[in-house]
């Protein structure tokens, strides 16, 4: 992605009330110094969505996701959802963010990767019903 685009991306998403002032200023700055992909890969490209999601279900623990956020998924302990019983799971493995009802996830360069519905990916949109997979770990999309 170009700098221009991001910048349109981002001039949108301000407009929309998706980033602050403050948020804007940095990822302009992110934009205009060659990491265009960096500075808008959680925004949404789609405004609506009928059956936002949730929660992430692991076992039986559930995390619920609010209607905009960001969350790290690791096994640092440092991280928002703590992965530390699997040593597949990177210290710092994924990123989940949500903005106006869309939730996306994008691998942080995971040593083995991130699958979503058994499909390697490096960032996604996620869907309720969907299953993500960090190391040996299986996530339940809701």
């Amino acid at each position: 992605m170009d700098a221009e685009r991001a910048l349109r991306r981002l001039r949108d998403a301000y407009g929309a009330g998706e980033v602050s002032t403050a948020t804007l200023e940095v990822r302009t700055a992110l934009a205009l110094t060659g990491r265009a992909e960096d500075a808008v890969w959680d925004l949404p490209r789609w405004r609506l969505t009928r059956d936002p999601v949730r929660a992430l279900v692991l076992g039986g623990s559930e995390w619920p996701l609010t209607e905009r956020g960001r969350w790290t998924l690791g096994r640092a302990s440092d991280c928002d959802i703590h992965l530390a019983a699997d040593d597949a799971v990177s210290r710092h493995h994924a990123e989940i963010a949500v903005r106006a009802g869309i939730c996306l996830i994008r691998d942080l360069g995971s040593a083995n990767g991130t699958l979503l519905n058994g499909r390697f990916i490096t960032r996604a949109r996620l869907r309720r019903g969907d299953v993500l997979e960090l190391g040996v770990t299986e996530i339940d999309i809701r």
